[in-house]
């Protein structure tokens, strides 16, 4: 298993310093690697599937224009950490100019059509208890679960993603969702 995990980095090292290089192709391979955990990461935290998607191509647009300074500062050495660190730059631009509120809406909305009424009620009663109490989590930490959770980052990324250590995620995971235990308490009395 180790040897097939290192050989799996040198090659997402070979592609990265190809893509740098300017080679298209090797940057449209990451782009394949990596799509789907950008465009979830943003989908939780957008209103709908058009801008995540839209905000996923701008990730990877300005990823492909700051290529050639990947890896200049020691912290930004991890791929995958950076173009989440890119994305989270991205949704704050973008919240800055339009000025909307963030949210968990498309991500956690419930779509079945086989489903009973009732376990869709009260599915959706459940996600909109878990969007509340994520909501009343402060940023921080709900940058960390929502890194954690719905992003897939490890802990280590998660830290550059949030700047601060690993240990400290460790710390902040632990203390959110314990809170969250206890909103969803609260709620459910």
């Amino acid at each position: 298993m180790r040897l097939t995990l290192d050989t799996i980095h040198r090659s997402e090292d070979q592609l990265i310093i190809k893509a740098i290089s300017g080679d298209k192709e090797a940057f449209g391979h990451l782009y394949d690697n990596y799509f789907m955990q950008i465009f979830k990461y943003l989908l939780i935290r957008t209103n709908t599937k058009e801008d995540a998607e839209d905000m996923t191509e701008i990730v990877f647009m300005k990823a492909w224009e700051h290529l050639p300074n990947f890896g200049e500062k020691k912290k930004e050495r991890n791929f995958h950490a950076w173009l989440f660190r890119i994305a989270h730059n991205t949704l704050i631009d973008r919240y800055r100019t339009k000025k909307e509120s963030l949210s968990l809406e498309s991500a956690l909305q419930i779509k079945s059509t086989n489903a009973e009424p009732e376990k869709i009620v009260l599915q959706n009663e459940k996600v909109k208890m878990i969007r509340k109490a994520i909501k009343m989590l402060d940023e921080i930490s709900r940058e960390v679960i929502m890194s954690r959770f719905f992003g897939g980052l490890s802990h280590k990324e998660t830290a550059q993603l949030v700047g601060v250590n690993e240990n400290n995620v460790r710390i902040i995971q632990y203390r959110a969702l314990k809170k969250l235990n206890i909103l969803l308490r609260e709620q459910n009395e």
